[in-house]
């Protein structure tokens, strides 16, 4: 651009371009973040839950009352002693002795970390040595 000149009309249609940009940017976060239904869970806190938390070496479940919202880091910290460890990517779990933890959740493995994963109430949460 150099020797032209720039014009009102020209910085406005820049900044339209942004505008527009922006919008589409901001939108499909939104749908992709699940829309008006999954914010909706994501915040809804309070009601009273049972899940159930097994730890490595437990044989059976424990059940754990908490409320709904609440995260599975929350249920793991109520059966059993952790260290947390906070990293770019989320916190990573470790046993007290520094053994880390990994978990799935009714027999699936969670794409997300303890620290993201609320729970709904019914879950069954094993934990596993990495």
């Amino acid at each position: 651009m150099r020797g032209e000149k720039v014009t009102n009309g020209s910085i406005a249609q820049i900044a339209a371009l942004l505008l527009v940009v922006a919008a589409v940017a901001f939108g499909g976060g939104y749908i992709i973040a699940g829309g008006p239904e999954e914010l909706a869970q994501q915040y809804t806190v309070g009601e009273n839950i049972t899940v159930n938390v097994k730890t490595p070496g437990q044989a059976e479940y424990t059940s754990v009352n908490m409320s709904s919202g609440m995260t599975v880091l929350d249920a793991v910290a109520n059966v059993m002693e952790i260290k947390t460890e906070l990293y770019p990517f989320g916190t990573a779990v470790k046993t007290a002795d520094d053994q880390w933890l990994t978990y799935t959740v009714n027999g699936g493995s969670p794409t997300v970390g303890m620290d993201k994963y609320q729970l709904e109430g019914g879950e069954n949460i094993e934990l596993m040595l990495a």
